[in-house]
C-alpha cells in the first residue's frame, strides 16, 4: 500500500505540473474498495476442513481526456487475501513487512475518431467483454479481474459497428529465446448489428510453440495450436419476454496431429412480471460438447477460451473449465426487490456431462453423466449511502460418481452436500 500511496502522489505531482499547460486536458480520479469473505465448504473430501479466508481489491483510476477525442486511461490494483503472507512466508498485516501486490490493471490510449467519423482504436492493456461474456469476459467477481495486452480498430455506423482486435497473450523475445518462436496470438473481428441486436463474431488463436535447431534453423515440430472460433450473439426484449442466445463452433488443430470440432450453445428465455417487486424468472440451457473417444484424432470438447465463467455456471465455480466430457447445465432464475433498495435472487443448476466419463466403484465400472444439482441464494442492497453490500450461499447436492471421480476414490459413496458462502462490502468514489 506504500508503495500505492507513492504512486498516486507521484502522479498527482506530475497531473499538477502538467495539466494547466494543456489547456484541453481534463484528469479525474475515481476509485474503488471492495472487501469479500467467503466460507468455503466446497471439498467433496470429508477429511478437509472448511476454510473461512477475506478478499480485498483497491483499484485507483485515473482518466484523462483531450478535446473530447483522444484520452487516456490508467488502473492501479492491489489485490490481496488478507492476512497472507508472500512468497518468504512473510506476514502482511501486522508486521513490518512491506508487502508489494500493487499492479497496473489497465493502461490504455484510445481515440474515438482517428482521421474520420466512425473510425477510432485503442491500444495498451485493458479489459475486454464480448457479447454476453461467454466468449471473452474480463471475469469481475474475481480478485485480480482479466485483462489484455494488444489493440484493436472499430468502425462504427449507424446500424451497425465492426471491431477487430489483435491481443498477445504471450511474448518470447526471439532473441533471447534460443527454443526459437513461442509467442501465443489472439486475432478476432466481431460484426454488431444494432436493428437486429445479433453479433457476429471470429476468433484465431495461433500459440506458435515451434521449436528451431540451433544450428541449422530447421523446423523440429509445428504450431502447437491454430484454433478457430466462429459464433455469434443475440439478445432481445419483446413486451414482458426477453430472449439470450448465443452459440459457437470450433475448428483448428493442435499438436499438428488432433483435429478440432466442437461446438457451444447456450440459451436463455425470461418473463418480468409488472409491478415495483421488479420479479423475473427464466429458464436456460448451457451446452458444451465433449469427447467420447479420446484415442482418436478428432477433439470434439469444447474449449470456453476466456468467458466470464462464475457469471453462469453456478457461484460455486465447480465447472469453469468442463474438461474434455463437455457440460449440459440446465438452469432456472429468479430474483424480485423486496424494496426499492434490496434484491433477492435464487439460481438453480443441474449439471450432467455432455459426454460420458467412467464411474469406477471397488466392484465395477460403468458409463455415467450424472455430476449434481446446485442451488444459490444472493441478496444486495444499496441501503447504506456510496456502499453497495452483497452477499449469499450456494448449496451442491453432489451424485456418487462425481464425488468418486473428484476424490480418487472408487469405495465413496458420500453425497453429503458442500457448502459455500460470501459477503461483499463495495465502495467506489
Amino acid at each position: 500500500m506504500k508503495k500505492l500511496i507513492t504512486i498516486l502522489t507521484t502522479l498527482s505531482l506530475i497531473a499538477l505540473t502538467i495539466v494547466p499547460a494543456v489547456a484541453d486536458t481534463e484528469v479525474d480520479i475515481s476509485g474503488q474498495v471492495r472487501v469479500r469473505s467467503e466460507i468455503d465448504g466446497k471439498s467433496f473430501d470429508a477429511a478437509n476442513t472448511t476454510g473461512i479466508y477475506e478478499l480485498m481489491r483497491t483499484r485507483i483510476n485515473i482518466e484523462a481526456n483531450a478535446d473530447e477525442n483522444a484520452s487516456a486511461f490508467i488502473q492501479f490494483q492491489d489485490s490481496r487475501v488478507l492476512g497472507g503472507a508472500d512468497q518468504f512466508d512473510a506476514w502482511q498485516s501486522g508486521s513490518l513487512n512491506d508487502g508489494k501486490n500493487v499492479d497496473i490493471h489497465q493502461a490504455y490510449v484510445q481515440i474515438d475518431r482517428l482521421w474520420f467519423d466512425g473510425f477510432g482504436t485503442k491500444a495498451g492493456r485493458f479489459e475486454f467483454n464480448m457479447g454476453g461474456q461467454r466468449v471473452f469476459g474480463s471475469v469481475g467477481w474475481h480478485n485480480v479481474a482479466r485483462s489484455w495486452e494488444g489493440g484493436l480498430f472499430w468502425y462504427k455506423a449507424e446500424t451497425f459497428k465492426i471491431t477487430s482486435f489483435c491481443f498477445k497473450a504471450q511474448e518470447e523475445m526471439e532473441t533471447l529465446d534460443t527454443l526459437g518462436n513461442r509467442d501465443f496470438d489472439v486475432f478476432g473481428g466481431l460484426i454488431e448489428l444494432d436493428k437486429i441486436n445479433l453479433e457476429l463474431f471470429g476468433i484465431y488463436e495461433r500459440d506458435n510453440d515451434t521449436l528451431l535447431n540451433g544450428t541449422e534453423d530447421t523446423v523440429l515440430a509445428g504450431c502447437q495450436l491454430g484454433r478457430m472460433t466462429f459464433g455469434f450473439y443475440y439478445k432481445n426484449k419483446h413486451n414482458q419476454l426477453d430472449f439470450e442466445f448465443n452459440g459457437a463452433y470450433q475448428a483448428g488443430s493442435q499438436m499438428d496431429t488432433i483435429d478440432i470440432a466442437a461446438m457451444m450453445f447456450t440459451g436463455e428465455v425470461g418473463y418480468s412480471f409488472e409491478g415495483d417487486k421488479k420479479a423475473r424468472m427464466a429458464v436456460g440451457v448451457d451446452y458444451a460438447s465433449g469427447d467420447d473417444d479420446l484415442t482418436d484424432t478428432d477433439y470434439k470438447a469444447y474449449n470456453n477460451l476466456y468467458y466470464t465463467g462464475h457469471k453462469f455456471r453456478g457461484h460455486m465455480d465447480y465447472f469453469l473449465s468442463s474438461g474434455s466430457t463437455g457440460l449440459m447445465d440446465i438452469m432456472l432464475r429468479g430474483k424480485f426487490n423486496p424494496h426499492p433498495k434490496w434484491t433477492v435472487k435464487g439460481d438453480f443448476h443441474y449439471f450432467k456431462t455432455a459426454a460420458e466419463y467412467t464411474d469406477v466403484t471397488t466392484t465395477s465400472s460403468t458409463l455415467t453423466s450424472d455430476m449434481g444439482m446446485e442451488f444459490d441464494f444472493a441478496v444486495n442492497t444499496s441501503s447504506v449511502a456510496g456502499v453497495k453490500l452483497e452477499g449469499g450461499v450456494s448449496i451442491f447436492l453432489p451424485k456418487e460418481s462425481l464425488v468418486r471421480r473428484m476424490t480418487n476414490d472408487p469405495a465413496s459413496t458420500d453425497t453429503d452436500p458442500t457448502v459455500w458462502a460470501w459477503g461483499q462490502t463495495v465502495f467506489n468514489f
